[in-house]
């Protein structure tokens, strides 16, 4: 479990990353693959990290979006019926966060929530950095072994509907 927690910190890492764009104002739908897609502002840059697959926008407003999967099952040999016991456990979602957390200093993060989106278990939790004054979004869904993942990073002065359009654009491909 703990090289699961590890991998998905490294997952959550990535996603943090910026790379700047143009902003276009039409929302541009991207398939994080077979299972999920999700709206972006404008059209992210993909990038490949240890067979991760992560799409990253920093918009010119210095809001910055991300989505990405990562199948536990060949992180932290978390296949789906391993997962099925443990995914609405508390427990595991804190842990899941607080290694995300253990990797990002600035930021304090909330209570992580565990939900239902499409009979899926999702986790949700907020997180805000003092010194660089952002607010931080996040929401984590489990489909089998795979995690999936989303944030968006909006500065303190900033109207956070944006992350509300972003996170809430997420579907579950038919």
């Amino acid at each position: 479990m703990m090289n699961a927690i590890k991998y998905c910190t490294l997952l959550f890492s990535i996603l943090l990353l910026s790379f700047t764009t143009n902003a276009q104002t039409d929302w541009v739908t991207k398939q994080i693959d077979e299972k999920i897609s999700i709206k972006f502002p404008s059209d992210p840059e993909k990038t490949t990290n240890n067979n991760a697959d992560v799409f990253i926008l920093k918009g010119a407003d210095s809001v910055a979006y991300s989505g990405g999967v990562i199948d536990l099952k060949n992180f932290g040999k978390l296949d789906s019926t391993t997962l099925a016991s443990m995914k609405d456990n508390q427990k595991f979602a804190d842990q899941l966060v607080g290694g995300i957390a253990s990797q990002k200093k600035n930021y304090k993060f909330g209570a992580v929530t565990i939900g239902k989106w499409e009979m899926l278990t999702v986790y949700t939790v907020n997180a805000y950095d003092d010194a660089n004054k952002n607010k931080l979004f996040v929401k984590m869904i489990i489909i089998g072994s795979k995690l999936y993942s989303f944030t968006c990073r909006i500065p303190d002065k900033l109207d956070i509907k944006k992350s509300e359009l972003f996170l809430n654009s997420i579907e579950l491909s038919k």
